[in-house]
């Protein structure tokens, strides 16, 4: 940059990270959009985290290796012992027993399991090898081999110490306070529910023996979490693994519980087949007994209804009906007593009409039916028969004679004799004797209803007593052949479990968790690590990613300058050419983003001192005038603008003075020796109102005058934290690129001030990066050194010649 020195930046490590660079379109205003970057966790934002806290996690992850390491000593190796058991399936097949008679299996094969675990199993396995109590030493194990707990005498658990001088003992326990004391050979801690009596040769020489002691309940609950079994839907084979400190202890703690479950199991099987047949036999007494009486019943009852009419038909000979004569008799009795009922009935109305003068006729009363076919009524149907005879002889002595003729007179007498004494008389001797077979009739009808009434209840008794003896019979019968399947299944019960692999001491320890805690350990501080990095860069309010511009500000990132490190690996003159092109980037994004209608004017600030501002304004002013364009760069930092020295020019008078009337714009432009296109206008004589003069119109006629005299016209403005003279300059300008520097610009607070700027008249061209290491999220925004611009050296040519170049073949 023509001997221009570019001041370093500090460095800082960046996580890679997408993002977007170039100009914004054209009609891009203050209230520009935001960039349209995905918000949200990023990998490369995670793992850029991770390296700049890789010196915190390294240290946490030697730090977790030493816990690892420091834990190890207190993990004891484990062994793991197994042991096999057959468990014997029923025969029954397609629900139909094929084998010999034998009593059902014990469980179902899930159910074994159940069983391994219970405190039936496990309590005597504990008992039996004194797995309640734990000596401090394993080589002290053979010496509580006889330790028991009395039954009488409640247990107290808890550490003990056996101190033994010479013949006597005294038993304390961890804490110091002494239990009990004693000669050697006697029971020691019998009043504490110990069982334990070790001669002086057991004990040895040892002076202080540690235990501790806790209820065989407790010790069994503890050992059962340690047994661990597997069985395969439809396999045969429970296998069984149990784990310990002890190798030899643990394979005869395993062989101990398997054996006591086979035990327990042929007991239980024992005890519960037996069960299952006493309670058979009793059950069949039983039934013998309810049959025996249902059966008594059921005679009883027969005996003293056989004489009462029943239900039962009788069949006919020559007929397919079948008919019961019980009912048969009775509905023939109630349909001749309707009929007397109806012919007294009718007789009686006769017999009232005669009493009232009417004159009973032949042929009224014979309308009656029993009249005509009873053998009861001849007499009236014979006083009937004479009454139409002399009624037929009086018409006859009519016709030939008057009334007044004797023989008329002497039958029209009789006649009326015969009608009004005799037919009567006939009439109601007849009806006396329908009456009497009326009543007759209906006391039988009577007694036959009651016993038929009775019939049903008597059927339906019956048949309950019958039903009674079939179901007692069915129930003998079948509790008969169980109680003889339970005795023989009794007298041939055999086990349904059987050891067939036991448990064997592994030589080796089967799991070492000694590597697997030293790598948990490391991996959870590494973890630790990795997230308490992941937080601090969450937390950090600093700007480090080119999303937090892009995402977070909303800004397009106009270009990124490189940072400046005599520890890169790269020489002074490759950094020095990244920061050109760098500039050249920027250059290129700010005049495309600009107004085209306008000239070129705008303000750079940044959101806080330290952040590179007066750098960038400098190159970026240099890189337009060594690009052929007229540039004024004016230091609008009044307060604690440095551009003078910068550029080795005169610092007054300047834009302070110009701005108060007390200096010419000749006398404050001044022209840049090394640079024929770039003046500068410095900020002049530093003054506590000076802030006030860039409120004035005179700031804005001398923009615009620029404006028209110069092609690019540059602003370094104080940073928008400084007060509003940031605010003012760039609305004097129109235009405006802020300056944002990795780990130094504070984002809230750049956010807070840029929230200003959009109520302001003011177009946010967007965000120049500075102090960007060329690698990680900024990698993209490095050039290739092998397209770096050169001067080619000048050769001379002699006199006379002309110099040509050969282009390759096919071009002109």
């Amino acid at each position: 940059m023509s001997g221009q020195q570019i001041q370093p930046v500090e460095s800082r490590d960046l996580a890679p990270a997408p993002y977007q660079e170039g100009p914004p379109p054209a009609d891009w205003g203050s209230e520009q959009e935001s960039a349209s970057e995905p918000k949200g966790p990023s990998l490369g934002r995670y793992l850029a985290a991770i390296n700049r806290f890789k010196w915190l996690i390294l240290l946490l992850t030697a730090l977790g290796a030493g816990l690892g390491v420091a834990a190890t000593r207190f993990i004891t190796p484990e062994y793991e012992v197994q042991a096999t058991v057959l468990l014997e399936q029923g025969t029954a097949v397609n629900g139909q027993n094929r084998g010999p008679i034998q009593a059902e299996e014990l469980l179902k094969a899930s159910g074994w399991q159940d069983l391994m675990r219970s405190f039936a199993v496990s309590d005597p396995v504990v008992n039996s090898l004194a797995l309640f109590v734990q000596p401090a030493r394993d080589a002290d194990s053979t010496l509580f081999r006889s330790f028991r707990v009395s039954e009488q005498q409640s247990l107290r658990p808890g550490s003990y110490v056996l101190k033994v001088n010479g013949p006597r003992y005294v038993l304390a326990t961890a804490e110091g306070l002494e239990v009990e004391q004693g000669a050697v050979g006697d029971s020691i801690g019998a009043r504490i529910g110990f069982v334990w009596q070790p001669t002086l040769e057991a004990l040895g020489n040892r002076d202080e023996i540690g235990f501790s002691v806790q209820t065989p309940r407790e010790a069994s609950i503890a050992l059962i979490k340690k047994l661990q079994m597997n069985l395969v839907d439809g396999s045969s084979f429970l296998s069984i693994s149990l784990r310990g400190s002890n190798a030899q202890r643990t394979a005869t703690t395993l062989n101990a519980w398997v054996e006591q479950f086979v035990a327990t199991a042929t007991a239980l099987k024992k005890k519960n087949v037996t069960s299952v047949a006493a309670i058979l036999e009793g059950q069949r007494e039983y039934a013998a007994r309810d049959l025996a009486a249902a059966e008594s019943a059921l005679e009883s009852f027969r005996v003293r209804t056989v004489t009462e009419p029943t239900e039962r038909q009788t069949i006919q000979p020559g007929i397919e009906m079948t008919n019961s004569p019980v009912f048969e008799n009775y509905f023939r009795d109630k349909i001749q007593a309707d009929a007397y009922q109806r012919d007294r009935e009718a007789l009686d109305r006769i017999l009232e009409g005669a009493r009232r003068g009417e004159l009973i006729t032949r042929e009224a009363v014979l309308s009656v039916p029993n009249v005509n076919a009873d053998p009861a009524a001849e007499n009236l149907r014979s006083v009937l028969k004479d009454q139409a005879e002399r009624e037929f002889a009086l018409r006859q002595l009519r016709e030939s004679y008057t009334d007044e003729f004797s023989k008329v007179k002497e039958a029209q007498a009789a006649l009326t004799a015969l009608r009004t004494v005799t037919v009567p008389a006939a009439l109601e001797a007849y009806l006396g004797q329908l009456r009497q077979r009326e009543q007759s009739l209906t006391a039988s009808i009577a007694r036959s209803s009651r016993d038929l009434r009775t019939i049903p209840t008597r059927t339906i008794e019956e048949q309950r007593l019958k039903r009674q003896v079939e179901v007692s019979e069915e129930m003998y019968k079948s509790l008969n052949l169980k109680a003889a399947e339970a005795k023989l299944a009794e007298a041939a019960t055999i086990p349904d479990v059987s050891i067939l692999d036991g448990a064997v001491p592994p030589l080796r320890p089967t799991r070492n968790t000694a590597p697997v805690l030293i790598l948990a350990c490391t991996g959870a501080m590494l973890l630790l690590g990795i997230l308490l990095a992941i937080v601090l860069d969450q937390t950090d309010r600093r700007f480090r990613y080119p999303e937090q511009v892009t995402g977070d500000l909303g800004l397009y990132v106009l270009g990124a300058v490189p940072v400046v490190s005599a520890k890169g690996r790269r020489s002074k003159s490759d950094q020095a050419a990244q920061v050109v092109e760098a500039f050249r980037t920027v250059r290129m994004n700010v005049r495309y983003a600009a107004d085209p209608r306008r000239p070129l004017t705008m303000t750079i600030t940044s959101p806080g001192p330290g952040d590179g501002k007066s750098l960038v304004s400098s190159n970026l002013a240099l890189s337009f005038a060594e690009s052929g364009a007229r540039t004024l760069l004016i230091d609008g930092d009044i307060r604690r603008g440095e551009l003078a020295k910068t550029f080795n020019i005169p610092s007054k008078p300047g834009l302070v003075e110009y701005l108060d009337g007390t200096a010419l714009i000749a006398e404050v432009l001044h022209p840049v020796e090394a640079h024929p296109n770039l003046t500068v206008l410095p900020a002049g004589a530093r003054r506590r109102k000076a802030p006030e003069l860039l409120a004035t119109p005179r700031l804005t006629q001398l923009v615009s005058q620029m404006a028209a005299e110069y092609d690019v016209v540059i602003i370094d403005s104080p940073p928008l934290g400084a007060g509003f003279d940031a605010y003012a300059l760039a609305t004097a300008t129109g235009n405006m690129a802020l300056v944002m520097r990795v780990g130094i610009t504070d984002r809230k607070m750049a956010e807070a001030k840029m929230a200003v700027v959009d109520t302001l008249p003011v177009r946010v061209m967007g965000a120049i990066l500075n102090g960007i290491e060329l690698k990680g999220a900024y990698q993209y925004y490095s050039y290739y050194q092998e397209y770096e611009a050169k001067d080619e050296p000048t050769e001379r040519l002699p006199e006379g010649t002309r110099k040509t170049t050969a282009l390759p073949s096919g071009r002109s």
